[in-house]
């Protein structure tokens, strides 16, 4: 029973230990004004697409950080490391001197996806 219960309150303590948590808004300066905002957990090695989220990010709050030696990439399109697609990137283990909690961060280009990558 004690080992249960330590388990299952370990595992809820570290759903999100590995994954960096933001909320997106369709304006800049995170003001949703008239447009959308939404929050999201990117895991580490994945990627979020539009299809399944409501909003373009435009500007974004750091709300969580992620794992140690984790990436946060920001695509106009799909996710493709290294490709033309990539609008921005930063460490998302709070060794940014840019992606820091509570902060807003606007965005060159419109991102419709959004990576996690561990170096």
């Amino acid at each position: 029973m004690h080992v249960t219960k330590s388990l299952t309150t370990l595992l809820a303590l570290s759903t999100g230990a590995l994954s960096y948590k933001i909320r997106i808004f369709s304006s800049r300066d995170c003001s949703a004004g008239g447009g959308a905002a939404q929050e999201i957990n990117v895991e580490d090695n994945t990627c979020r697409w539009n299809d399944n989220l409501h909003v373009n990010a435009r500007s974004f709050r750091v709300l969580a950080y992620g794992a140690g030696r984790q990436r946060a990439e920001f695509y106009d399109s799909g996710c493709f490391p290294g490709t033309s697609a990539v609008i921005q990137t930063f460490w998302a283990d709070g060794g940014s001197d840019q992606f820091k909690k509570d902060r807003c961060i606007n965005l060159s280009r419109v991102a419709r996806a959004y990576g996690s990558w561990s170096h």
